[in-house]
């Protein structure tokens, strides 16, 4: 099932038009379209869990239909694999609460990250 599907069939499960998500979730009507027809692959982690929480489903629900648990998990084994469990600690600083990031990392693979540190910070709340 894709993201935008489950969206759709979550929101219909509570009877919800697609203006009700949207005033729920604090996004625009034209937001919520976009998702469920697919026009927009990607929300941010962010808006999913305005979603989630409009339709009281879990982040990891959400967030594993959107793919970022799986694709976090892939690079974190990855990562680890490549680099060994002593590597975590380049992205950490004692004197900073920002992620520092190991500088042999490809564009996408930091983007991956911050979406997925965007992913477990957001389960803190």
């Amino acid at each position: 099932m894709s993201l935008s599907e489950f969206i759709r069939e979550k929101r219909l499960e509570k009877n919800m038009s697609q203006r009700d998500l949207a005033t729920a979730a604090n996004l625009s009507n034209a937001e919520i379209s976009r998702i469920e027809s697919g026009k927009r692959k990607s929300p941010s982690p962010s808006v999913l869990k305005l979603i989630a929480e409009a339709l009281n489903v879990t982040l990891e629900d959400i967030y594993a239909q959107a793919g970022i648990i799986e694709e976090g998990q892939k690079f974190v084994d990855k990562f680890l694999e490549k680099h060994g469990n002593t590597a975590i600690s380049e992205f950490t600083s004692s004197s900073s609460q920002q992620p520092m990031m190991p500088a042999d990392l490809t564009e996408d693979e930091l983007q991956e990250v911050m979406r997925y540190i965007d992913f477990i910070r957001s389960k803190r709340k």
